[in-house]
């Protein structure tokens, strides 16, 4: 039960004044805040229809006699006025064979006025418990409570005996199966279920640094975090601070997320928490490596998750501090692997869905449809998968009229976009997925999706063009090793082409600036690897480029007389090559003109 039924439940109990009435138990996951209940919602509660609580802890008390002195310490304290606790302490002191000395009766009197050793069931008669509810918290942390049978039995002789109202506060219920005493002793037992919105206003809203573009309310993912874990309200005062750590990852802001998966894997992280603070963990399930497992994974995903935290939340579990970043860094790496799919491509799968029903709509509808997928293809957010679909929605809305023609371009810069932006697809990935499918989607669809892997091959060669540029524009004793190996792997890649994007003053000033060992790499792919050049549609250029780099390399001379000698080398292996290629383009030019 929750706060609200469970004062009910009391309050009805507080209205029974039989004789034989039995005591009540109230009991919850540890640090759950049932004393916080006790101390303000119920004893307002109660206080509203003239009932008081006398709650006093049994924290260490080892006796009947102990009890007492701090139910009478506890009662005389909720008296409404001086006289009235006077007149129950003088009673005490003249009906009964009090055993304390001086010391002790004055430090007593200290206490209240009064905590004195009595003949234990002559204070229970003596003590004006009328209209009282008496708690008896902290049970489990009392050696004579965990004797059940003799502490039962005492709590039997206060309600049976002397018309009490008792009520038992403990962590776990009382087994009415191993002992007929419980029975005896008690009317019923009542599971206390956290108020999560009062922890959450009481011992966690003040606390966290929540920040104000967080776009969701942090309140209710928090407390659906708590949902899933035993709440301990130490333990989530002592999560705080990992809580606020991932508050502050710029993941929670990122809206290429799918934004209920980054508030869920929040609430998950949360939950993790509060249970790493209780020292409760995860464990691996015990069929995780057995072929089982592939019928309900469900245990061995949230361990698998769990995992992703695990390093980031352990100090919790020991009561040590966390250390922030390895929290922030875990937490990010734990909503990208909860969440693989990004926001456009949840919002791919909800468009796939409506369109499996456009045979079924209205123009109106379609059109509505039409509009948010032009939104989609706009932003180029989606995945890879989603590019057959996508070419197949765009000519269905061609094909029956709601977009004209021009859609077919803007479909292809879409796609474009979503390819740069998917870092999992190249050329090479459509090219693949392109063999899979072979004429599946058809022949209008095939067109499309072969022109744009020729507009990313083109993309791609132009980053690898600004990567060279880059990567050869500081020009050391070294770089004619670079160079030669870049060409090297060039020629016998199916991109020969690419060894024209090196600068021919790049080429030059290797060989100028370079040690022997970057000389004679230059002299050996110009000798040998230039002239394996095939690539027929750019040997014009190619030969452009061999003159440009021997124009330079007199231009930019020798540093030495070695360095001479092996830049004369250089020389003659550019004209062979020049030679070589020459023939082969004037073989090519005379083969196009037999073709035509």
């Amino acid at each position: 039960m929750q706060a609200k039924e469970i004062t009910e439940a009391i309050k009805s109990y507080m209205q029974s004044d039989s004789i034989g009435l039995q005591a009540l138990v109230l009991h919850g996951e540890w640090g759950s805040g049932k004393t916080y209940y006790c101390e303000n919602d119920l004893k307002a509660a109660l206080k509203e229809i003239g009932v008081k609580t006398c709650r006093v802890s049994l924290f260490g008390v080892s006796d009947f006699d102990e009890i007492c002195n701090r139910v009478l310490a506890s009662r005389l304290r909720i008296y409404d006025n001086a006289k009235d606790r006077v007149g129950t302490a003088m009673k005490v002191f003249k009906k009964s064979a009090i055993e304390a000395c001086t010391s002790a009766l004055n430090s007593k009197l200290a206490d209240l006025g009064i905590q004195v050793s009595v003949n234990s069931d002559l204070i229970l008669s003596l003590i004006d418990m009328t209209n009282v509810l008496v708690i008896l918290d902290d049970c489990e942390r009392s050696s004579f409570a965990h004797d059940d049978r003799s502490f039962l039995g005492f709590v039997n002789n206060m309600v049976e005996n002397h018309g009490w109202h008792v009520m038992l506060v403990r962590n776990q219920p009382l087994s009415f199966e191993n002992d007929c005493s419980v029975e005896k002793a008690v009317i019923s037992q009542i599971e206390y279920e956290p108020d999560l919105q009062v922890l959450y206003r009481v011992m966690v809203k003040d606390k966290l640094r929540i920040p104000e573009q967080i776009g969701f309310k942090v309140e209710d993912a928090v407390i659906d975090g708590l949902k899933g874990s035993l709440v301990n309200a130490r333990a989530l005062l002592r999560s705080i601070p990992s809580i606020n750590y991932a508050l502050s990852t710029p993941i929670l802001l990122d809206k290429s997320i799918e934004f209920h998966g980054r508030v869920e894997s929040f609430s998950d992280f949360v939950g993790y928490a509060v249970q790493a603070s209780a020292g409760i963990v995860p464990k691996e399930p015990e069929d995780a490596n057995s072929s089982m497992s592939i019928f309900d994974d469900s245990e061995l995903q949230e361990y698998d998750y769990y995992l992703t935290l695990s390093k980031a939340l352990a100090p919790l579990t020991e009561g040590k501090d966390v250390d922030p970043e390895t929290v922030k860094s875990s937490f990010i790496k734990y909503v990208l692997k909860k969440n693989p799919n990004s926001a456009a491509d949840v919002e791919a799968q909800e468009m796939e869905y409506h369109w499996s029903t456009l045979r079924c709509l209205e123009d109106s509808q379609v059109e509505l449809l039409a509009n948010q997928f032009k939104d989609m293809l706009a932003k180029g957010q989606y995945s890879q998968g989603w590019f057959y679909k996508f070419i197949g929605f765009t000519l269905d809305l061609i094909n029956l009229g709601f977009w004209d023609e021009s859609f077919r371009e803007k479909l292809l810069d879409s796609l474009r976009l979503a390819a740069n932006h998917d870092p999992k697809c190249d050329a090479d990935a459509l090219r693949q997925e392109r063999a899979n499918f072979n004429d599946f989607y058809g022949t209008e669809v095939n067109l499309i999706m072969d022109k744009l892997i020729t507009e990313v091959e083109q993309d791609e060669r132009e980053q690898d063009l600004n990567r060279i540029s880059l990567e050869f524009s500081i020009v050391d004793q070294n770089a004619g090793k670079t160079i030669s190996s870049f060409f090297e792997e060039a020629i016998k890649s199916d991109y020969q082409k690419r060894i024209l994007d090196v600068p021919a003053e790049a080429v030059a000033m290797s060989t100028y600036e370079g040690t022997a060992d970057s000389q004679n790499s230059l002299h050996s792919f110009f000798h040998t690897g230039m002239k394996r050049y095939t690539d027929k549609h750019s040997l014009n250029k190619a030969l452009e480029w061999l003159k440009e780099i021997d124009a330079q390399l007199v231009k930019v001379g020798a540093k030495s007389r070695m360095g001479g000698l092996r830049t004369k080398w250089i020389h003659n292996d550019i004209k062979e090559a020049i030679e070589t290629l020459s023939e082969r383009a004037r073989c090519a030019s005379t083969e196009s003109d037999a073709d035509m």
